[in-house]
């Protein structure tokens, strides 16, 4: 008889950083189970691309609507029609909404954690997501080597995400300070979607190199693994850089660092560039709607962006 392999299903159906800080429960649950386990995991479209090379995720199911009831939703069906051929070991679910409530629901399982069973509250000012994600966790085991629960998998450069964005002379200010100041080469990455925003760096210095849109997910991802250093805004970039490469700068302005800056591990250094201004985080209140300039972005210096890399 074929001993056929553990299954288990993850739900974290969020944008690239959600899911690359989501990754810090694989490796306990390999832990936990053996190598002979098969992980799906429930992802928004296109970010199942981060998976196409790690082993450890055997299925993804995108999921283009996630309100949408489970019987009007031909996607969350495919997760319930999975677990009718073979029911899953556990399903973990680690979104606190109640979107997934009814996959969870009616999806066969032997052990199901996290909502609509438990729901596990997050302090976005106290904690990081990925002790939120492990406390998840810890309601089916908590007995795992704590240093392997990290982020483990550049993707787009992501500048464009309005109230994050770095200001375009910032970045041009600090890309001349690296060349006056170093003699390390720098890759402009990003996604087809940057190449328009990069040609206005146009001319470059013959040490810097524009390679947006010319790369795969791997490709960028082996890329950030070998670098010095990685520079980014609050974005997927910036927790895919903490999962790989060892010394990460992300610039915080609205955005409450304390919770969505790259996780720091034994294996990476991750800084902060950040004004720290009273009014900051704003995000999501109405001191953002009433921000003009988005000063804790537009007043950030490429020099303090540089003395932060000169700290590594």
């Amino acid at each position: 008889m074929i001993k056929q392999n553990k299954k288990i299903l993850i739900i974290r159906c969020g944008l690239l950083g959600d899911t690359v800080d989501a990754t810090s429960v694989v490796d306990p649950l390999l832990e936990h189970y053996g190598n002979e386990v098969d992980i799906h995991w429930v992802t928004k479209p296109g970010i199942s691309k981060l998976f196409s090379e790690d082993p450890r995720i055997i299925k993804t199911f995108e999921l283009k609507h996630t309100k949408l009831p489970l019987l009007l939703n031909k996607d969350k069906l495919k997760i319930l029609i999975e677990s009718l051929r073979s029911p899953y070991d556990l399903i973990l679910n680690l979104e606190i909404g109640k979107k997934f409530n009814d996959v969870v629901r009616f999806t066969r399982a032997q052990y199901k954690i996290g909502m609509p069973y438990e729901y596990i509250k997050d302090d976005i000012f106290k904690e990081h997501r990925v002790k939120h994600q492990l406390r998840i966790l810890n309601k089916f085991i908590n007995n795992y080597d704590e240093k392997k629960a990290i982020p483990s998998i550049v993707i787009d450069n992501e500048n464009h995400r309005g109230y994050r964005s770095w200001p375009k002379d910032k970045w041009i200010d600090l890309i001349e300070i690296v060349l006056r100041e170093t003699n390390l080469d720098i890759y402009l990455a990003g996604s087809s979607n940057e190449q328009n925003y990069f040609s206005e760096f146009h001319p470059l210095d013959k040490r810097v190199k524009d390679i947006s849109g010319l790369t795969t997910i791997p490709e960028l991802i082996s890329m950030m693994k070998n670098a010095h250093y990685v520079v980014a805004t609050d974005s997927g970039s910036a927790h895919v850089a903490g999962a790989v490469c060892k010394n990460v700068v992300c610039i915080h302005g609205p955005t409450n660092h304390y919770q969505s800056s790259p996780y720091q591990t034994y294996k990476n250094n991750v800084k902060v560039a950040t004004l720290g201004l009273e009014c900051s985080p704003c995000y999501d209140t109405d001191i953002i709607k009433k921000c003009q300039k988005n000063i804790c972005m537009h007043d950030l210096s490429a020099d303090l962006v540089f003395s932060l890399i000169n700290e590594f």
